[in-house]
């Protein structure tokens, strides 16, 4: 008796863990936030500004947060990205002319995630993203500088693989992203700000954007390796905005080299 007795009890023990840690689990929300810099080179043209193309170094910073959403039964992630740039060019025809180039990029959406095998992960989903920039030449004429913005809904890509490398634990990630449709700042050729904003002849400014007419596309790459108690990012970021509205041709292609942290958290929902 007193042996079925501690049979039943240990039994119960064990079933009221189970259903404990379970529910513990559900309840637990990861967060992942990621800080990088980049730095490398970018060439910018602006036909708005000058016929001629300018290239030089440039550097940035990306932080981007990645959590699990409060619904879709823990294959749906929410991700926030927000980004500055800055660039430091030079003509690259006849040389002497100097320009600055500068942008603000902030994205937020959801991923859809799958995991057809152990350690894979695939996301597919959507971003809205907003952004604001502008570029000024050291010698411009009557109109030294150039303003721009743009809201965008983006297809985003992930993928992501988790490996050991003998007993080291890695991770290889790539994540594309292309905007599909939005609107676009623009003045026309010949038009000068001073028009838009004083006077207010106003022509038709915000257009609309899709890949025929502003093709563009952003592709992060990254290594993520401990260090002690860290996890150092490696990578490469290659991105290219280009747009070809009311005759004036704009893009910034830029190639950098990134490197960063990462860091996981766990919150109770």
């Amino acid at each position: 008796m007193r042996v079925r007795r501690l049979c039943l009890v240990v039994t119960l023990c064990c079933a009221t863990a189970s259903v404990v840690a379970q529910t513990v689990s559900d309840s637990v929300r990861v967060v992942r936030r990621t800080l990088l810099l980049d730095v490398g080179r970018s060439r910018v043209q602006d036909t708005y500004l000058s016929p001629h193309g300018y290239a030089g170094p440039s550097v940035g910073a990306l932080f981007v947060t990645e959590r699990q959403a409060r619904w879709g039964g823990g294959r749906v992630s929410v991700m926030g990205i927000y980004g500055a740039d800055g660039g430091f060019l030079q003509r690259e025809v006849g040389g002497g002319y100097r320009a600055w180039d500068a942008s603000l990029t902030a994205a937020g959406g959801w991923h859809h995630n799958w995991h057809p095998a152990r350690g894979l992960r695939l996301a597919a989903g959507g971003l809205m993203e907003l952004s604001l920039g502008g570029t000024y030449l050291s010698r411009g004429g009557n109109n030294p500088a150039a303003g721009r913005a743009a809201v965008q809904c983006v297809a985003s890509g992930i993928v992501e693989w988790d490996f050991r490398l003998g007993r080291v634990p890695l991770q290889a990630r790539a994540q594309l992203d292309i905007p599909l449709l939005g609107g676009m700042f623009s003045p026309e050729y010949g038009q000068s700000y001073y028009e838009i904003f004083s006077l207010g002849h106003y022509s038709h400014n915000v257009c609309f954007t899709h890949p025929l007419n502003a093709p563009s596309a952003r592709l992060l790459t990254t290594l993520t390796v401990p260090v002690g108690r860290a996890r150092l990012v490696v990578g490469y970021r290659g991105e290219a905005r280009q747009s070809h509205i009311h005759n004036l041709k704009h893009h910034n292609w830029t190639h950098r080299f990134v490197i960063g942290y990462v860091r996981t958290l766990q919150w109770l929902r």
